[in-house]
């Protein structure tokens, strides 16, 4: 959603998208009333009555947020300065969707906010102890995530469709999940988002796409599904390594 802008600005970005209606990802401009659902706010720092505004919305401290002219944002938030250039808008958004506020739950996940433990150490030594799901259609790649993982102390389940991974979810439990998008059947794109809605408020089970699709637009469909990091393949084993000590608790061993 949107805050401020001039009536030039406005018809531009909703010719932007208009636009975008035609491929993916689709853009969706919401009013004022659903801010909540956002995944993205921009606000026009020029304009008091939408900086005014801002300052009254709590929720904007875990959301990603553009200040259009700003002077200064908060962590996780992103500075662009005028003219806005509203052909590459998907691109901007998916910029902000990286900065994003680490702590920021995607609006298909928000209901399980409050089941996140409240210690951080707790929370990553139980995640540790549960194995990670490693969904991609190729029995190569999956057999050379299980031996990178397992030699960090990972347990390891394998699934080789999203639809899979969305029944395997239903019995078990996962420290996180590692999702490829180009697999037969629902992409996982979706596979991810009805992982995510299967596990709302019964506990935060993390989304890690993992897939050679690395165009703006690839990752902002990610984020949108509500993934919690994007990467690309090939990745590196200490990106990898990483990115799951942050979702996926710490390692048994180094």
């Amino acid at each position: 959603m949107v805050r401020g802008f001039n009536a030039i600005e406005r018809n531009l970005l909703e010719g932007t998208v208009r636009l975008s209606q035609r491929r993916t990802p689709r853009l969706q401009l919401l009013a004022e009333c659903d801010v909540d659902s956002a995944d993205v706010v921009m606000i026009d720092a020029a304009d008091s009555q939408a900086t005014q505004w801002a300052q009254r919305q709590a929720s904007l401290a875990a959301k990603a947020v553009i200040w259009v002219d700003g002077e200064s944002a908060r962590n996780g938030h992103t500075l662009v300065r005028r003219p806005v250039q509203w052909p590459i808008l998907p691109m901007l958004l998916a910029r902000a969707l990286e900065k994003g506020p680490a702590d920021r739950v995607p609006s298909v996940a928000r209901g399980i906010a409050a089941t996140i433990p409240a210690s951080p150490a707790a929370g990553t030594a139980a995640a540790a102890a549960l194995p990670v799901l490693v969904v991609d259609d190729s029995l190569a790649v999956r057999g050379y995530l299980r031996s990178q993982l397992e030699a960090r102390g990972f347990q390891v389940v394998e699934a080789a469709s999203a639809q899979a991974a969305i029944d395997a979810v239903a019995t078990t439990a996962f420290a996180c999940v590692l999702m490829d998008v180009l697999m037969p059947g629902i992409d996982g794109y979706e596979g991810c988002k009805q992982i995510k809605a299967r596990t709302r408020g019964v506990t935060r089970l993390p989304v890690i796409m993992l897939t050679s699709k690395s165009s703006p637009f690839d990752r902002i469909r990610g984020k949108m599904a509500g993934c919690d990091a994007y990467l690309t393949k090939p990745v590196e084993p200490t990106q990898l390594h990483d990115v799951l000590a942050q979702h996926a608790g710490r390692p048994v061993r180094n």
